[in-house]
């Protein structure tokens, strides 16, 4: 049977991290949104590490949060340990991350959803797509039940035709304790959708009190917490109470009363129960086909590939305020269970540990990410999406990014309006995209700050202004926020002006900050600004000359962006173009010539081949 009369204008199959972002974003610009899960008991579940950012990420959930995301609000009201990576290093690849209670986390999020007006939320799996005229208009469900809409988007994780892995042991299931998506991959096949296998694994869990604390090394969170949203441009109402409802929302205040982590390593018998018992290995004895994470790697393959390293550190956290079980960081394994609790026992302070939940490994399908535009929408079925996981990423933060800006051009494409398209020079978020839709991924695709050749641009505090233009164009904020951010700007503007043109001793302020930034004795009035303000500004003067060179440098790109390339263009017909570099054009299709010019085998000849085609073909037309 037919659920609804009247197609929803966004359907999301799956309440992942990127599930929920998709159909928040959807909700909140207007449009009517149904989210189908198998269990809404689940929903945002942290299936691995109850962690929130890290390096390249953390910058990335601020930009969530400037687009109108929720994890970042989410991560502070829920988070039990703050601490700024690269504290040391420059602004620009300074990186939050945050320890957040695991349920609480995934609890209040269940409960965001649950009041978003124009978002119903209804648990049954679904099974296959509905297709008419090469477009997708619908899902059918295990219940018999169908639900029609003029966009889909499939933010399925790790549940396509999911295989779990404890040594030789093999379970269905997307992850444990949950079932696995089989017959929604048949139907993306029909639809002409490639798909392949990838891998990725979890550590196991240990009770708390069974751990020997005396032999571990304390990592506290930091005193001064470095959040991920902006409070600073957010309105005076309680994020805790639901105005309408009376009802009230799990979290704390942000950064209250943090939980330490604890730092411990392998040892060399761990390295010997390791080696002697690879053979029993889901990954090592063929067992799983599937490519693994490379800058996530399980402990076997930690010791194969680096087999010089004495010992590898290991981290204990906590996974909430209210449980007593703590997540084993860097040991991710999919070894037998008795060889797991050797392996757990060799190392310091876990000698007596107790294993609560068992590490495994688990195997699923991805739709290699070159089958998608810039939009996240796919190549081959007309309104349908793809974000997270089954686009070839590792990691909640790519997964909420994805489900954000599918959400948002799932909505668009609803209406009928034109997408919401980050540039790679704009945000990290514009580069997983790019990076995704013209190279693709055979690997589990992870951020980091060394993808992005302008990341001196993208200094965590400034991802609300990078990316206002967008929030506003699509109407992603409320107008408070948008004028906040705005006069913000505004301040931000008024200062840099003022250090660069004003003069102290020895030359202008901005001189004097190059020089020595601890020696010079700022206005008064300057120190009086927000400290979110203050930060941008020093940020901007202290490198003027570094984001002058990076912003040169895009505006001398920015015309290869613009050349568009003909939808028609036969690839495979040009004289001169190099046969490798024509079949990878002919497949991928890139819109434009700066997109061409990033696909893996692409060379630059290649590119002054198109661009003096493409110019002889408008030459012609005019």
């Amino acid at each position: 049977m037919i659920y609804n009369q009247k197609p929803f204008d966004v359907i999301v199959c799956g309440a992942g991290h990127a599930g929920v972002e998709a159909s928040l974003a959807a909700a909140r610009m207007g449009a009517s949104t149904l989210l189908l899960t198998g269990n809404i008991d689940t929903i945002a579940q942290m299936s691995c590490n109850p962690a929130i950012g890290g390096q390249a990420k953390g910058q990335m959930v601020r930009e969530i949060d400037a687009l109108g995301g929720e994890m970042a609000i989410n991560t502070d009201l829920t988070g039990i340990q703050f601490r700024l990576l690269n504290e040391s290093k420059g602004p620009a690849v300074q990186s939050p991350r945050a320890q957040c209670d695991k349920k609480a986390y995934q609890f209040r999020l269940k409960h965001t959803l649950e009041l978003q007006p124009n978002l119903q939320i209804f648990q049954a799996t679904v099974t296959g797509l509905i297709f008419k005229d090469g477009k997708v208009v619908g899902c059918r469900t295990n219940l018999d039940i169908d639900f029609m809409g003029q966009t889909v988007v499939i933010t399925t994780g790790t549940f396509l035709r999911g295989l779990m892995h404890v040594g030789q042991n093999k379970n269905e299931g997307g992850r444990l304790g949950d079932f696995s998506a089989k017959t929604l991959s048949g139907s993306l096949l029909e639809a002409g959708i490639e798909l392949q296998r990838l891998k990725t694994g979890t550590p196991p869990r240990i009770l708390g009190r069974s751990i020997n604390f005396s032999e571990l090394e304390e990592q506290k969170g930091d005193p001064e917490p470095t959040l991920f949203a902006f409070h600073d441009t957010r309105g005076p109402e309680d994020p805790f109470h639901v105005e309408q409802t009376g009802e009230q929302r799990i979290g704390w205040k942000p950064g209250s009363v943090q939980v330490s982590c604890w730092m411990t390593h392998t040892t060399l018998r761990s390295a010997e129960i390791v080696r002697d018992n690879l053979h029993k290995s889901a990954m090592y004895s063929g067992e799983i086909s599937g490519v693994g994470p490379r800058y996530c790697p399980s402990i076997e393959d930690k010791f194969v590939r680096f087999a010089d390293k004495p010992r590898h550190l290991l981290f204990l956290e906590p996974e909430g305020r209210n449980t007593n079980e703590y997540y084993i960081n860097g040991l991710s394994t999919s070894l037998p269970f008795d060889i797991q609790l050797e392996l757990v026992h060799s190392i310091p302070g876990l000698e007596q540990a107790q294993l609560l939940r068992p590490a495994y490994a688990v195997e699923y399908d991805f739709a290699p990410p070159t089958q998608m535009f810039p939009s996240l929408e796919s190549r081959k079925v007309e309104n349908l999406f793809l974000a997270g996981q089954i686009n070839g990423t590792s990691g909640y933060e790519e997964a909420a990014a994805q489900g954000l800006v599918a959400g948002v051009n799932a909505a668009l494409k609803a209406r009928g309006g034109p997408p919401l398209i980050i540039k790679r020079h704009e945000a990290y978020i514009g580069v997983l995209i790019d990076d995704l839709v013209t190279k693709g991924t055979t690997e589990p695709y992870r951020m980091f700050t060394s993808r992005a050749e302008h990341r001196l641009l993208f200094n965590h505090g400034s991802a609300e202004l990078r990316l206002l233009q967008h929030a506003k164009s699509h109407m992603l904020l409320n107008n408070s926020r948008l004028e906040n951010i705005f006069a913000k700007e505004k301040r931000v503007g008024y200062w840099e002006n003022r250090f660069e043109t004003s003069t102290t001793v020895g030359g202008s302020w901005a001189n004097a900050i190059r020089r020595d930034r601890e020696a010079v004795i700022l206005p008064p009035e300057f120190a009086a600004e927000a400290k979110e303000v203050r930060e941008e500004v020093l940020y901007r003067v202290a490198y003027r000359g570094y984001l002058d060179r990076e912003r040169r440098q895009i505006e001398k790109f920015k015309h290869v962006e613009k050349v568009r390339i003909p939808d028609a263009l036969d690839y495979l017909a040009i004289p001169g173009l190099r046969r490798e570099s024509a079949l990878k054009l002919h497949q991928l299709r890139p819109q434009n010539l700066g997109q061409a010019g990033r696909i893996s085998g692409v060379n630059p000849a290649d590119i002054s081949i198109l661009m003096v085609l493409i110019a002889a073909q408008n030459a012609e037309k005019s």
